[in-house]
């Protein structure tokens, strides 16, 4: 049921931003300064022992600082935890200046990172830095800031769509519109259905996208429709990830795409549509340049005297005049970055990474991709910028993530997407059923589970193996799609790892490792691959014993929104309790087994996991089509 009280509901969620902007920070400071040294390095939330080894420019002159360290044995794995666009703060050693620096990762590699700093960095090489993964409070303000807009909405068109998401106001749908033709000729039925039914919602609408079935490709041809149409369209997401996927099928299309944010948290093939990039190369920067050369001029100038050898009023007129040049070209740079945001006919961020004070009359309409990932007030970010609105996700795959159980527990877990969902009227809703990854056996069980059994396998997909990649020999293991491997009553106990408090089962980890090996030998590339684990502990592990370049390990979580041509899951839970913990979340094992599109091997423990309803149907499925394999038959 929709909440009965706006002002009292949108109040409550303000309170509860709060709640959990605390539990985030506690959680992070528990880290970085409750733990030991050697806690946080195990971790992967703190790497030292780093040398600054080169110092470059990147786009917009941000500072890019190279540090490395050397490989101290094969279970090195310095940079486990962390990935391009994290924020960091780097610590350098003595007699440096500045002595910290925040930064935003540009590139992680094994033993080395390059770092975009986000003001001036050290002007000299050397040894012993220290890198400590940290968060940002950024969005949380941001989000207050929505908030509030909503709650003080009156007689607007913010207040209308407010009164449509509490359900006291019916959503309005357009008269049938002729559309001329679609420009991805190549859509399936249900796509062409979705995106008609969004361009007739006047107010909003939901786009239900189970796994591969190209819930982008219809958000794709959704903006380039309304772009068409006259409108300016806003894309956001909660990940960059996400933003990306829709900003590469949109280059080439002939619109003007501008992608906000730090370019660090852009791929690399993508940047020149990032914002800065674009400011950089218009023709006015080069007074900002000359700006810029002026004051880093006076700067070295002045420090080449000691405080004595210069005058209060001369050192004063010094500072100022360094603070005018400074102040003058990012005026200039702000004015470039609005005209380019202004004349844009998309534009495309995270959810709060979208400056508002570079949106002057807003957009026409803002489609937000993996919807049911954000939380309510998240959504209101981008929400809050435009008159209309469409939602696209899958509530069946994993929620956002909430630190505080109790904000959780009192409605922060619930988002705008399961809401809309049970408001909206079927013409504002739309599922894809036509799955365009999997082979119909990956696919039949969470089909069955999650989907009402509506899921269609593409015929380019449906019988698809990794035996047929190019160069892989048909093997056994690799002319089936999918594979339950048993380790019930091969002794593989799960164990409790304190220091990384998750959990972990070195013999499932030995043998997900040879399985591995099995399939890099008979020809699958590594970057085909995949190793999940619902456990970090389990992936750190992992890690330890597959050192393959170009071979992904990591946690189910991290792998929502991607996929592989083949995946190995190691679910670790192993005890005589038959307790399987969170995996009781199913929603997690169907983000699992929906990431792979030709192979799918399942490792566990029958004994442990048969208790649980899901996996008891999900070890008989394998049983019906012949996948239910043991661990004896790899020793």
């Amino acid at each position: 049921m929709p909440p009965k009280d706006a002002q009292k509901f949108y109040r409550s969620l303000l309170d509860l931003i709060e709640v959990e902007r605390l539990a985030e920070r506690t959680e992070n400071m528990r880290e970085i300064r409750r733990y030991p040294l050697e806690t946080r390095v195990a971790m992967g939330k703190t790497v030292t022992g780093l040398e600054l080894v080169s110092i470059g420019e990147g786009v917009g002159g941000m500072p890019l600082l190279r540090l490395a360290c050397k490989p101290k044995g094969e279970d090195f794995a310095p940079f486990h935890s962390m990935g391009p666009g994290d924020v960091v703060q780097i610590t350098f050693p003595q007699g440096f200046d500045p002595k910290t620096a925040d930064a935003t990762l540009y590139k992680v590699e094994d033993y080395a990172v390059t770092a975009a700093l986000n003001g001036p960095g050290p002007s000299r090489l050397g040894a012993g830095c220290q890198i400590d993964l940290v968060g940002s409070e950024a969005t949380y303000k941001q989000m207050k800031r929505a908030l509030v807009s909503v709650l003080d909405a009156k007689k607007s068109r913010l207040a209308a769509l407010r009164d449509i998401c509490m359900g006291k106001k019916d959503p309005k749908v357009l008269g049938a519109k002729r559309l001329e033709g679609f420009y991805n000729e190549g859509l399936n039925e249900f796509q062409r259905e979705a995106v008609v039914k969004c361009l007739r919602a006047e107010d909003v609408a939901l786009v239900h996208g189970p796994p591969g079935t190209g819930k982008t490709t219809v958000l794709v041809e959704l903006i380039r429709q309304s772009a068409a149409r006259g409108m300016r369209v806003l894309a956001t997401a909660p990940s960059n990830v996400a933003v990306d996927n829709i900003l590469e099928k949109l280059l080439g299309s002939g619109l003007r795409c501008v992608r906000m944010g730090h370019p660090a948290r852009t791929l690399e093939a993508l940047r020149e549509a990032n914002l800065a990039f674009l400011v950089e190369g218009d023709p006015a920067y080069a007074e900002v340049r000359d700006l810029d050369y002026l004051r880093e001029r006076l700067v070295k100038k002045g420090s080449r005297f000691g405080r004595g050898q210069l005058g209060y009023a001369e050192r004063d007129e010094r500072e100022r005049e360094v603070r005018r040049l400074w102040r003058k070209a990012r005026e200039i740079e702000f004015e470039l970055s609005r005209g380019i945001v202004g004349g844009a006919h998309v534009v495309l961020g995270t959810h709060a990474g979208i400056p508002r004070k570079l949106v002057d009359d807003g957009f026409d309409l803002v489609v937000m991709d993996e919807a049911s990932q954000a939380t309510e007030p998240l959504s209101w970010v981008p929400l809050a910028m435009a008159r209309r609105a469409v939602f696209a996700g899958d509530s069946m795959q994993l929620p956002p993530t909430i630190y505080s159980k109790e904000a959780a527990d009192a409605g922060l877990a619930t988002t705008l997407f399961e809401r809309l969902k049970s408001l909206l009227p079927s013409d504002l809703q739309s599922l894809l059923r036509v799955q365009y990854r999997m082979h119909e056996t990956i696919m039949g069980f969470p089909s069955r589970e999650f989907y009402d059994g509506r899921l269609i396998a593409d015929e380019s997909v449906r019988t698809h193996t990794a035996a047929g990649l190019e160069g892989v020999s048909p093997v056994e293991l690799v002319a089936r799609p999918l594979v339950f491997v048993d380790t019930a009553g091969a002794g593989f106990e799960e164990s409790w790892n304190a220091l990384l408090e998750s959990r972990e089962n070195a013999g499932e980890a030995r043998l997900a490792a040879r399985l591995a090996q099995e399939l890099l030998a008979c020809g699958l590339r590594p970057k085909d691959m995949g190793i999940l684990t619902p456990y970090v502990a389990q992936a750190r592990l992992l890690k330890t014993l597959l050192r393959v370049p170009g071979l992904e390990i990591g946690s189910v979580d991290g792998f929502q929104g991607r996929e592989k041509e083949a995946t190995i899951v190691s679910l670790v839970r192993s005890n005589q309790e038959a307790e399987v913990g969170f995996l009781a979340d199913t929603r997690r094992m169907n983000v699992a087994i929906t990431r792979s599109r030709r192979l799918l091997v399942m490792i566990g423990d029958s004994a442990t996991l048969g208790q649980h309803p899901f996996y008891a149907r999900f070890i008989d499925y394998a049983d019906a089509q012949g996948a239910h394999r043991s661990a004896y038959e790899w020793p």
